[in-house]
């Protein structure tokens, strides 16, 4: 998942990147202008989690209580970018599956010790998930083996059930829903089948943005749709999200994923839509409420977009907002993100500085949706 997933998360995956990142990157001026050095930016988050960490610590000390309330805190009561919001669960869940896919022998204790937890069910359904895409690997499909594939394809089946039974625990919790979406597009379900899926995750929460930035995937073109279903998914979201959810960022997401053909990344952020998205997601995280959990994300997104639009300024204003952080889509795609983000943030830097350091242009944020 995004933080999603976020995201998702929010779950874009680093499998498809474009790798841009085989670059000779020129001093990091980041100090000069009061930011954190890109070789110490943290390209794993989006921004500090002290609750995370310390459940991460707990878990491998072999203590599986703090994984528990950590994740039980985040019980969808709270409104949107909130910590006991739907979408800080998914993020939650994803963090703790993450982390049973490489040990999960704390997972194993919790669930012995509470076998109808459905927290604990949640979090072995997605480490599922995860084993799954370890076993596929990193490579395009036509790097990939057959044997990758098949161990892919019986992680797959093994993860889809134990979610099942994690959301048959927990009604109304649209996480264990939200985590079959790489399911989904992992086992090439059809467009009705997914609609299904799609319908149970909106009536448990319509404007979830973790699962909204998953099902995206769903729909490009690289997966199991087209540039066309994944430009009307991003619109149809980000025309009727309420204020505080961020679906704006969709709109940002589906030009990132668009196949362009045009080999310059510049130019797709310099369109009439691109200016637009760009434009409405600004609105959108300006008028979220002061703390939102997502803004984060939202943040390093609108960086990318606007230094390759070439509009430094608020360009900038974005990289402050966010230093210390490059954990987020579209950076987290390149096989070097660290090396990627330093290069594309020094030449937003250098050309802001060159332009004499102006402020951002005054915006007017429009009226939220109903």
């Amino acid at each position: 998942m995004i933080p999603i997933a976020p995201f998702v998360t929010v779950v874009v995956l680093s499998v498809l990147a474009r790798n841009r990142n085989k670059l000779r990157v020129p001093r990091d001026p980041a100090r000069k202008f009061g930011l954190t050095p890109a070789r110490r930016t943290d390209t794993e988050r989006a921004a500090p989690d002290p609750a995370g960490d310390a459940a991460l610590k707990a878990v491998r000390a072999g203590d599986w209580q703090p994984a528990a309330d950590f994740l039980a805190h985040a019980d969808g009561s709270g409104a949107p970018g909130t910590d006991t919001s739907w979408d800080e669960r998914s993020r939650r869940t994803r963090l703790l599956g993450e982390e049973a896919a490489r040990a999960d022998g704390w997972l194993t204790a919790w669930r012995t010790a509470r076998p109808d937890d459905a927290g604990a069910a949640l979090v072995h359904g997605d480490a599922l998930v995860h084993k799954a895409w370890q076993a596929r690997g990193s490579g395009l499909a036509k790097n990939t083996t057959r044997d990758q594939f098949e161990n892919f394809a019986v992680q797959l089946d093994r993860a889809l059930p134990a979610l099942k039974e994690a959301a048959r625990r927990a009604p109304g919790d649209p996480a264990p829903l939200v985590a079959q979406i790489p399911v989904a597009y992992g086992q090439g379900w059809s467009h009705e089948r997914f609609r299904e899926l799609w319908a149970e995750i909106t009536a448990c929460d319509p404007h979830n943005l973790t699962g909204h930035l998953a099902a995206l995937q769903f729909w490009c073109a690289k997966w199991r749709g087209s540039d066309d279903l994944a430009r009307g998914f991003a619109e149809q979201a980000a025309a009727s999200a309420p204020a505080g959810t961020l679906l704006e960022v969709l709109r940002l997401h589906e030009i990132y994923e668009r196949r362009t053909g045009d080999e310059d990344e510049n130019h797709r952020w310099r369109t009439t839509s691109g200016r637009a998205a760009i434009d409405a997601a600004i609105d959108a995280v300006e008028a979220a409420p002061a703390g939102h959990l997502l803004a984060p994300r939202v943040h390093l997104t609108l960086a990318y977009a606007l230094a390759h639009a070439d509009r430094h300024a608020e360009a900038v204003v974005h990289f402050r907002a966010a230093d210390g952080y490059a954990g987020a889509a579209p950076w987290s795609y390149f096989r070097a993100p660290r090396t990627y983000f330093g290069h594309v943030r020094a030449r937003s830097l250098r050309a802001w500085a060159a332009e004499g350091r102006p402020a951002p242009p005054p915006r007017r944020v429009r009226e939220p949706h109903a």
